[in-house]
């Protein structure tokens, strides 16, 4: 709750999205502080900001976004996981097929309120909307339990977004629902015209890469 309402009050007041985000790192830091039974609270974060019709999404930790097109049937992950087997699939000595059954893949390298002297790392990406395209938010308690196979298969079934969000969240609670299940799909502004391509956005450290 202090991340959501901090990210979005920063933002509203003109904080560029990377910095309301970590302002949410130092409110969760100063609530630490202020009451002890709270001091090892922490959150992971996945935030988007639309701009008319181009995006920045910045996230920590392990929540994740992911586009599909309706047209081609294709889920693509955007985000990086802040965790350790994210770190070995970066440094190239995991595959994420493997990733996702590496035993401290639930291991945060990165989260909001973490304690220490480092700010956590905010990964973030800018792009544009195409043309009937979806941009799905989940906690890690969906991608855990699903497959990024299995989510293209359930979406690419579903005529809108509110059977998509129901059907995730099902088939989820039926593979045990091990962890909390976060799920926002955000469909593309109507009347878009297709635009040029552009490529994607990574700032550093990341660099340019397809998914």
């Amino acid at each position: 709750e202090i991340a959501k309402d901090t990210i979005a009050n920063q933002h509203d007041a003109g904080a560029g999205l990377r910095e309301a985000v970590l302002e949410a790192h130092k409110a969760i830091r100063t609530e630490q502080g202020t009451r002890p039974e709270y001091g090892d609270m922490g959150t992971t974060v996945v935030v988007l900001s639309e701009q008319e019709f181009r995006y920045e999404i910045c996230w920590v930790g392990d929540s994740r976004a992911y586009r599909f097109s309706p047209k081609s049937g294709v889920l693509e992950l955007l985000t990086r996981d802040h965790n350790v087997a994210g770190m070995l699939v970066a440094a190239g000595a995991l595959s994420p097929e493997e990733a996702a059954r590496h035993p401290q893949r639930h291991v945060l390298t990165d989260c909001l309120g973490l304690t220490g002297e480092h700010e956590p790392r905010v990964g973030s990406l800018q792009d544009q909307w195409k043309k009937g395209e979806w941009l799905l938010f989940c906690s890690d308690g969906l991608s855990g339990e699903l497959s990024d196979r299995e989510m293209e298969t359930i979406l690419k079934r579903s005529n809108n977004l509110e059977s998509a969000s129901s059907t995730l969240i099902d088939r989820t609670m039926e593979a045990g629902a091990h962890d909390n299940v976060s799920v926002v799909l955000v469909e593309c502004p109507g009347g878009l015209e297709e635009p040029a391509p552009t490529g994607m956005r990574w700032p550093w450290p990341f660099g340019r890469r397809s998914i």
